[in-house]
C-alpha cells in the first residue's frame, strides 16, 4: 500500500499538470479568435481569384501561346498531357507541437496510407509543421524526396510562408513535370471538431466551357496571357495562406479541446487520490487505535 507521503506527492505533481494544461487551454483561446478572424478574411480572395481563373482558363487554353516543348504553361497546370505518370507530389500540413489530441496523428496516418498506395512512384514532399516533417524523415524511403520543409510558423502564419510555399510548390511542379500535387491537412469546421482534407490541387480544374467570352466583353492589358501567368501564382499563394491559416486555427482548436480533457481527467484522478488518501490516513488511525487497545489490554492483563 502506498504512504501518505507517495499519494501526496502524487496529488501536487498531478495538480502542477493540471495548471499547465489549463494555462495551455487559455493560451489558445486567446490566439484561436484572431487566427478564425485571419482565416474568414483569406477565405473570399482565395475563392474569387479561383473563380476567376477558372473562368479565364477556356480561352487562355485557346490563344496562340509560345511552345515551350510539346505543352504550353497554361495547360501544363491546367491540362498537364507531359507529366511524368511516375512522379507526383505531396504537401503534408501538421503542427509543430503535441499536445493536440488526434489533430497530427490523422494527417500522418492519411500521408502514410498515401505513401503506401504510391509507393512505385518518385514523391516530391512538402512538409510544413515540424511533426510532419520529422515523421517523414524518419521514414528514409528511396522513393520519398522532401523538397520543401517550413517549421516553426505555427500559430503565427503569414503571407510570406505563403509565398515560399507556393513559389517552391510551382517551381517543382513544373520543374519535375509531376502529374499531381496532393494536399492533406486538416480543415476548420468548429471548435469542438476538425476535418482530414485530401485533394489534388495542382493540376487545376478547368472551368466549364460557356458561350460567355471575357474577351469579349473587357479589354485586357497589357493581354489575357500575360494577365493570367500573373493571375496563377497569386493564386497558388492565395490558396496555400489560405490552407496554412485553416490548419492554424484547426491546430489551436485541437489543443484547446485536448487541454480542456486532459485538465478534466486530471481532476478527476485528483479526485480519486484524495479518496485513496483519506482512506490510507483512516486506515492509519484505525490501527494505531487498535495498537493502543491491544497495548491497554496487555498491561491490564
Amino acid at each position: 500500500m502506498e504512504s501518505l507521503r507517495d499519494i501526496r506527492q502524487n496529488i501536487k505533481a498531478i495538480k502542477s499538470t493540471q495548471q499547465i494544461m489549463q494555462t495551455m487551454k487559455m493560451i489558445s483561446n486567446a490566439r484561436i479568435r484572431k487566427a478564425q478572424d485571419a482565416m474568414t478574411a483569406a477565405r473570399p480572395f482565395a475563392t474569387k481569384m479561383l473563380e476567376m481563373v477558372r473562368d479565364l482558363t477556356p480561352e487562355v487554353l485557346a490563344l496562340p501561346q509560345p511552345q515551350d516543348g510539346p505543352e504550353t504553361w497554361a495547360s501544363r497546370l491546367f491540362v498537364n498531357r507531359t507529366a511524368n505518370p511516375d512522379k507526383i507530389g505531396l504537401i503534408v500540413i501538421t503542427g509543430d507541437k503535441g499536445l493536440t489530441g488526434s489533430f497530427n496523428a490523422v494527417v500522418l496516418r492519411s500521408a502514410m496510407r498515401f505513401i503506401k498506395e504510391h509507393q512505385e512512384k518518385e514523391i516530391f514532399v512538402f512538409a510544413i509543421g515540424k511533426k510532419g516533417r520529422d515523421f517523414l524523415a524518419r521514414l528514409r524511403l528511396d522513393n520519398l524526396h522532401i523538397v520543401y520543409e517550413s517549421v516553426g510558423i505555427f500559430p503565427k502564419v503569414s503571407y510570406a510562408h505563403a509565398e515560399l510555399l507556393g513559389e517552391a510548390l510551382l517551381k517543382v511542379f513544373l520543374k519535375e513535370k509531376l502529374h499531381n500535387v496532393t494536399l492533406i491537412y486538416n480543415d476548420f469546421k468548429s471548435l469542438a471538431s476538425q476535418n482530414l482534407v485530401e485533394e489534388i490541387i495542382l493540376p487545376f480544374t478547368p472551368g466549364a466551357k460557356t458561350e460567355k467570352k471575357f474577351s469579349e466583353e473587357f479589354t485586357f492589358e497589357p493581354g489575357l496571357l500575360d494577365i493570367f501567368k500573373l493571375m496563377v501564382p497569386r493564386l497558388v499563394k492565395a490558396n496555400m495562406y489560405r490552407v496554412l491559416l485553416e490548419s492554424q486555427a484547426a491546430n489551436l482548436a485541437a489543443t484547446t479541446s485536448a487541454m480542456d480533457a486532459a485538465s478534466k481527467n486530471a481532476g478527476e484522478i485528483v479526485s480519486a487520490l484524495g479518496l485513496k488518501l483519506n482512506k490510507v490516513r483512516q486506515a492509519g488511525i484505525t490501527n494505531e487505535i487498535l495498537d493502543i487497545v491491544n497495548g491497554a489490554e496487555a498491561l491490564n492483563n
